[in-house]
């Protein structure tokens, strides 16, 4: 592993946003580096698997 690829390993692992679920609309806190790589994320209240867009 190249020192690159640990530094944006450890910048990506400790970010975080607001993201708000669409089928309830329940505000939770989802790391940025599964909006960036568009996984599912799921949603902590109504347990829904969803994909935030770009």
């Amino acid at each position: 592993m190249s020192f690159l690829d640990y530094a944006m390993k450890l910048i990506s692992g400790t970010s975080t946003t607001t993201v708000t679920c669409p089928t309830c609309g329940f505000k939770s806190t989802q790391p940025v580096s599964k909006i960036r790589l568009r996984q599912a994320m799921l949603c902590p209240k109504c347990k829904a698997l969803f994909v935030v867009p770009r």
